[in-house]
């Protein structure tokens, strides 16, 4: 059976982790040789990820990197963030970041972009849930009849480690550019 290039739209990230089987690999090498469009989102993808990879390592590497000067107050502000947002602090604790907020510029444009981001993950979630009917992932695999071979359903944790790492993929270039500006 041949790769659709809508199923390796699902396949390519977990071709370029190296998370597939030894058959559905070489399933996914011969469909790019032959398939110009998945080759190129394949490049892309590829080399996003490697840049970015080598980009952050340089970045914390170099010699003259120095990193600006924050305050312990923000650090703390910025490392309660999530759970202050999340409603998951103490009660003295919240009061704290409502207070450095309320006098901090930084802060409360970090909390700003902070709402924002989860408002648009939430949206972004619902809208995705009441359209997909179904995992789209698990339709691929089982069009593939490769659901014994390669079963993610047996590893809810992984859905839910991918997309906890994507969300800190986003959340971190998010606070690396803000740092950049």
């Amino acid at each position: 059976m041949e790769i659709t290039c809508v199923q390796m739209d699902v396949l390519i990230s977990f071709y370029i982790d190296g998370e597939l089987t030894k058959s559905l690999k070489k399933k996914v090498e011969e469909h790019l040789k032959e398939c110009p469009t998945c080759r190129a989102k394949y490049n892309i993808l590829s080399s996003f990820f490697s840049e970015m990879y080598e980009n952050c390592n340089d970045y914390f590497e170099e010699e003259h990197y120095s990193k600006p000067k924050v305050s312990q107050e923000y650090r703390n502000f910025r490392s309660n963030l999530s759970a202050y947002v999340d409603n998951e602090l103490p009660p003295d604790e919240s009061v704290k970041i409502k207070k450095y907020t309320i006098s901090n510029k930084k802060a409360r444009k970090d909390l700003e972009d902070t709402y924002n981001i989860r408002r648009l993950m939430n949206n972004s979630f619902k809208k995705t849930k009441s359209e997909t009917k179904s995992d789209f992932s698990k339709n691929v695999l089982k069009q593939l009849e490769l659901d014994t071979e390669f079963n993610l359903a047996f590893r809810p944790l992984l859905k839910v480690a991918i997309a906890f790492v994507v969300t800190v993929i986003v959340l971190t270039s998010i606070i690396i550019i803000s740092f950049l500006i």
